[in-house]
Order: C-alpha cells, then sequence, then structure tokens
C-alpha cells in the first residue's frame, strides 16, 4: 500500500498547470493573427488614442 501524497506535492502540481495555462493564454492574447493587430496592441491603441483625448479636452479654455 502507497501512503498519500503530501498536499504540498499536489500544491506545485496545480501551479505548475497554473502556470502553463497562463502562458498559453498570454501567448493568444499576444499573437497577432492573420496581418491583424494582437489584443494588446488593439489595447495600447485605445488608451493612447483616450489619452490624447483627455489631454486635448483639459487643454481646452473655460
Amino acid at each position: 500500500m502507497t501512503p498519500p501524497r503530501s498536499s504540498a506535492a499536489q500544491r506545485g502540481q496545480s501551479m505548475t498547470e497554473y502556470l502553463v495555462a497562463l502562458l498559453v493564454v498570454m501567448m493568444v492574447v499576444g499573437i497577432a493573427f492573420a496581418g491583424e493587430a494582437s489584443a494588446i496592441d488593439r489595447f495600447l491603441s485605445a488608451v493612447r488614442t483616450a489619452f490624447d483625448r483627455l489631454s486635448g479636452f483639459l487643454s481646452l479654455p473655460l
């Protein structure tokens, strides 16, 4: 009869699976498909546009 696995070993296994899943998600988000911009590029472009519009609005005279 084999002894039951320790909880520390099980936690280590779940951490490895979590990191692999996170790596796959980050690759999908960061890679552009079919010549389109990646999700990260689109997000950064939207933030840049919003900042430009906000700074333009704040520079208007009262």
